[in-house]
């Protein structure tokens, strides 16, 4: 039984889940529920998916089965929490129905508030990374400079930016100098401190059979190093990435009257947990899409290393 309910094509454990999470949406609550045509559309996403997918990597069925049955799990245990349960008041934990329902009613703010911060973290994020990577690869390739500045380095990046984002936040001209300022910080210093350990760390032979080509100090930095320190660089987008919207979203909490964060930190000081939770959501979904992106552009981006099976 326990392997026909994970084995079986049809009757396995994640579409039965799928169906107990359609049924729970017609389940009868003592508060109001709000049309759940946008979170029934969630669910039949995510069992389209499961079936393509299921579809195409037929040798990895189980382990979809069980990545699908932990989502739809999950949508069921939330459902019935809130309208069956009732683990805590609807106000502080309302029903996916709810939640989902905002989408239908406050795109056009989210969809100015996503363009809004993704300029933001982009923006800070290329400045930071190609200031970082730049003087990172001529102060690493310099001992001396290296010696000299690492330390000062080091300390200024062990301080997370996001101690600063106040004092910023009030002496800055606008929010979005003062969010690009904090991002920057938060993204130039761990970049420019990576980048001189990897230049330091590059094999020895190399440098030596391109020092005996008499290449200049730029041709140097420019053919040699920067392409071996390609690999840590292009690994390392996730992190700053990530880094980037932490840092964006706790500053859009302080100051913005625009963004992602924004959005959160507004409707969470009105009590309107629908919307801070549909808020949250769309972080996650913006986050896990641009992740996705990154991993594509690693793939083809780095088409010479072996990738683990």
């Amino acid at each position: 039984m326990k392997l026909f309910l994970f084995e079986n094509r049809v009757f396995n454990l994640a579409n039965i889940l799928f169906a107990g999470s359609v049924a729970a949406t017609f389940a009868p609550a003592d508060f109001h529920v709000d049309a759940p045509w946008a979170y029934l559309a969630v669910l039949v996403f995510f069992e389209l998916s499961f079936i393509n997918a299921a579809r195409l990597k037929k040798k990895k069925f189980l382990n979809l089965v069980d990545v699908y049955s932990i989502i739809f799990a999950f949508f069921l245990f939330w459902d019935l929490s809130s309208k069956v349960f009732e683990l805590l008041h609807y106000t502080l934990f309302p029903p996916p129905e709810n939640v989902f329902y905002i989408f239908t009613q406050d795109y056009p703010v989210m969809i100015e508030g996503f363009f809004n911060s993704m300029y933001l973290v982009f923006v800070s994020l290329g400045m930071g990374m190609g200031l970082g990577i730049i003087l990172g690869l001529f102060i690493g390739w310099y001992p001396r400079l290296r010696e000299a500045l690492s330390p000062v380095v080091t300390v200024i990046a062990s301080v997370p930016s996001l101690v600063y984002a106040p004092y910023i936040v009030a002496i800055a001209p606008t929010f979005k100098i003062a969010s690009v300022t904090v991002i920057f910080m938060g993204i130039f210093f761990p970049t420019i401190m990576n980048m001189m350990a990897n230049v330091k760390n590059v094999d020895q032979k190399l440098i030596d059979s391109a020092k005996s080509l008499n290449l200049n100090d730029f041709s140097m930095l420019v053919k040699v190093l920067l392409p071996e320190c390609a690999i840590p660089i292009i690994g390392s987008l996730r992190i700053r990435i990530a880094t980037a919207f932490m840092i964006l979203i706790m500053a859009e909490t302080i100051g913005a009257n625009s963004g992602l964060g924004y959005y959160v930190r507004r409707w969470s000081s009105w009590a309107d947990y629908p919307k801070v939770f549909a808020g949250i959501i769309l972080i996650a979904v913006v986050v896990t899409g641009i992740n996705a992106l990154i991993g594509v552009f690693e793939k083809k981006a780095l088409k010479w290393v072996r990738q683990p099976e």
